[in-house]
């Protein structure tokens, strides 16, 4: 499985597919802290959120970088359950990787109102952690070969989202909740209790969409 994780990245990597997503991400960031003093958590919390829709859009491009034929010869080679599985921990890997790389960038730029603390640091990576798993989990739901067509995948997403939004169902919204507080000590039994919410999501969602994906090859 962390073969095919591995291939699919590298893969991914050569196709530069994330690079727009990764530019978008960093330039709201910016955005996002542009208006002082941005406290530590709550602010972070605005960025967890904002890396949903990030997590959507690089998670499908991910998906969507093989064609029908190099997605049916790996399942061939190696299983399908290996082919899910690999599809998803390389998915996992790059919501890890744009987590790391919006809070390298908020504190590259230095416009928190003070230099976070360690474990403020684990709490901000985490939410991002959780939002992106989230957005990357209802991709897995619109990717190929489930939808093959890359415009109603978006479609279905982003109709998805803003369906269930009154509910306050999409993962982004109790992480982004949790972390609305101004002091760290109050937030791991907050996140904690949202937390729940968000594996849930990311248990079911990616559950559906690889058993999906081993049906329709």
């Amino acid at each position: 499985m962390i073969a095919v994780a591995r291939y699919l990245l590298a893969e991914h990597t050569r196709s530069r597919r994330f690079v727009a997503a990764l530019l978008v991400l960093a330039a709201g960031v910016i955005v996002l802290y542009a208006q002082p003093p941005n406290p530590v958590l709550s602010t972070g919390g605005t960025v967890a959120a904002f890396l949903f829709p990030i997590g959507c859009w690089l998670a499908l491009a991910l998906f969507d970088s093989q064609g029908d034929a190099d997605r049916r010869l790996l399942a061939a080679s190696v299983g399908g359950a290996l082919m899910v599985g690999g599809r998803l921990l390389a998915a996992a890997a790059l919501a890890g990787g744009a987590s790391l790389f919006a809070l390298a960038v908020a504190l590259a730029r230095g416009a928190v109102e003070r230099a976070p603390h360690l474990d403020e640091l684990g709490l901000l990576l985490g939410a991002n952690l959780l939002s992106t798993l989230g957005g990357a989990a209802l991709a897995a739901l619109f990717a190929a070969p489930i939808v093959r067509s890359r415009a109603i995948a978006v479609i279905g997403v982003r109709a998805c989202v803003l369906a269930t939004i009154p509910l306050r169902l999409p993962p982004f919204i109790p992480t982004a909740r949790a972390l609305d507080v101004r002091h760290a000590a109050r937030v791991p039994g907050r996140i904690a209790a949202e937390a729940g919410e968000v594996r849930a999501f990311v248990l079911v969602a990616s559950a559906l969409g690889g058993r999906q994906w081993r049906r329709r090859e």
